[in-house]
């Protein structure tokens, strides 16, 4: 009779673990941009800002690249057209010469979209305020915080 107790006991202690186990997010932590625009890497660190009239700005507030009436991305410094981003806010970002790589942008669930690169892993979770230049200010941000020039590809 003990031995059944045991044992009936360590039964319930797997399945508990296992049905335990299952409800886990096991996701890496991907940056994201919240419902007011606040971007975070994927440690949680605030990096930036995007408005939703397409503004970028880093972490300290100072405008780095902004989107104009035609969707083209404008370097804050320079001026000069670094690209456009697509109508559902996919976006062709800085890549070698001949690569046709991209971020793809998710249809919004319960007011978040994913934000996809070429293989299907998500690289940011965007409030969908902010689909349209989520990607971008992400990679616009990265850029500056390793102080690289933005370029798109031509």
């Amino acid at each position: 009779m003990r031995k059944l107790q045991l044992l009936a006991a360590a039964l319930f202690f797997i399945i508990v673990t296992a049905v335990m186990s299952l409800g886990q997010n096991y996701k890496q932590p991907v940056p994201s941009i919240d419902a007011k625009g606040k971007i975070t890497d994927k440690d949680g660190k605030h990096i930036g800002w995007v408005t939703q009239d397409g503004l970028i700005k880093n972490a300290s507030g100072t405008k780095i690249a902004h989107m104009d009436s035609n969707g083209d991305v404008i370097d804050a410094k320079t001026g000069k057209s670094l690209g456009k981003t697509e109508k559902n806010g996919n976006y062709i970002y800085h890549f070698p010469a001949g690569s046709n790589q991209k971020l793809t942008v998710s249809a919004p669930m319960n007011g978040t979209c994913e934000v996809k690169d070429a293989k299907g892993k998500t690289v940011l979770l965007v409030h969908e305020n902010y689909k349209q230049y989520g990607a971008c200010a992400l990679h616009c941000l990265q850029m500056d915080k390793q102080h690289k020039d933005m370029k798109m590809k031509q």
